[in-house]
């Protein structure tokens, strides 16, 4: 596979771009319910992921800003992501904590919320579902199943695609 340069900001996402045959499949689509819960706020330290590193180890490897996004469930201001404008044709948005992919390029949609928007997730058959759900405080909140990153918040029924879902 090619692969380009990370696109750097401070989110939750980094792109990487990559080159796919055109023989390759696209990624299955889990089903409605498929998508495992994650965590909560209460459950981060119990919680195992993959990727496991102190507080001390996060903090010093990601800055003020992604960690108090990724790791406090910190948000970042509307409209301040280089990605929002950004729609590859190929490639895969990763987590920024630990280079996870979360979503497919030609997942990525137009939206006018502020932040870069998703409808769908990579799953893959040795890692399930790579963005993990986890209902808090009346919202549905994402997470990268490898890190626990927070990713934001997923919204049902808005209607903004086939899938009426918004990543």
């Amino acid at each position: 596979l090619k692969l380009a340069a990370d696109v750097a900001h401070p989110g939750p996402w980094v792109f990487r771009s990559r080159a796919r045959p055109a023989s390759a499949p696209a990624q299955p689509r889990p089903g409605p319910g498929s998508m495992p819960i994650s965590r909560s706020p209460s459950q981060s330290s119990t919680r195992s992921y993959r990727v496991d590193k102190s507080e001390q180890e996060w903090r010093a490897e990601l800055g003020p800003t992604k960690y108090r996004i990724l790791r406090q469930q910190g948000t970042e201001p509307p409209n301040s992501s280089v990605l929002n404008n950004m729609y590859p044709e190929q490639g895969h948005f990763k987590c920024s904590g630990c280079g996870h992919p979360l979503y497919t390029a030609d997942a990525k949609f137009k939206s006018s919320c502020g932040w870069p928007c998703f409808d769908q997730v990579v799953y893959s058959e040795e890692g399930g579902c790579h963005v993990g759900v986890n209902p808090s405080h009346g919202q549905f909140e994402i997470v990268c199943n490898n890190c626990g990153g927070h990713l934001g918040h997923v919204f049902y029924g808005e209607r903004c695609t086939a899938n009426n879902e918004r990543h």
